[in-house]
């Protein structure tokens, strides 16, 4: 008897999903992809489920997050439940969109404790006391700012937080900082890290590709704590 396999699987367009299949041997039911967000179907038979999914994890290292189907937004959801911890995000060029992805699960204020879009300099600095000397020296996008953003909803009752900042378009680049550039920082109570993403396409292809990496870097950290600062997506 054949059963279907889901994998939900991250960083990856349908394309690439395919080719990484094609080349470990296996032929796909389906394949979905949004802003690299993928469903990947598979067919095995019951001796072989085991197996399948070694084959897919070890195709996919590090980027599958979930082994049936369901949102990024809803794993992370499941694992902060797990360990009761709670969640605070903060959004610049991201507008309210993981804000809006969380709150689209059931259930979430058990977990989500609220969602800050601070759009403008003077809102990161009234808003999450980001420093307006840090504004002034490394740009409202930088690695700099977006810590500071995060590490500004660290409060009690706070375990992790997250933060974007960084350039939809399609104006606003330059050179040093075109346009698809987006930091992301994830804070716990320890300390904070961030990543430098570079996304293409347009406006809101951009803006949802950050809210869905900013959602699998923070499912990482809860996973398994990782410098982020090495780190530069494109």
């Amino acid at each position: 008897m054949l059963e279907k396999l889901t994998f939900k699987i991250f960083g990856f367009t349908e394309q690439e999903v395919r080719k990484t299949l094609s080349e470990g041997g296996l032929t796909p039911l389906s394949v979905e992809e949004t802003c690299r967000d993928a469903k990947l179907v598979l067919t095995a038979e019951d001796a072989s489920k085991e197996e399948m999914a070694f084959r897919v994890y070890s195709l996919f290292t590090g980027c599958v997050y979930r082994e049936c189907d369901g949102t990024l937004a809803e794993t992370v959801l499941e694992r902060l439940r797990l360990y009761n911890q709670t969640l605070s995000v903060a959004e610049s060029c991201t507008g309210g969109l993981i804000a809006s992805d969380l709150v689209e699960v059931p259930g979430c204020s058990d977990c989500f404790m609220e969602g800050i879009v601070s759009y403008s300099n003077r809102a990161k600095t009234v808003r999450l006391g980001v420093n307006p000397t840090t504004i002034n020296m490394f740009g409202a996008v930088s690695r700099e700012v977006a810590c500071q953003m995060a590490t500004g909803l660290m409060r009690e009752g706070v375990n992790f937080a997250v933060s974007t900042t960084g350039i939809a378009g399609p104006g606003g680049g330059s050179e040093e900082k075109p346009v698809g550039l987006v930091y992301i920082a994830v804070a716990d109570e320890i300390n904070c890290s961030a990543t430098e993403c570079r996304f293409e396409g347009s406006r809101n292809e951009i803006r949802r590709l950050a809210a869905n990496t900013a959602l699998f870097l923070l499912w990482k950290r809860l996973v398994k704590p990782i410098d982020f600062d090495s780190m530069v997506i494109e």
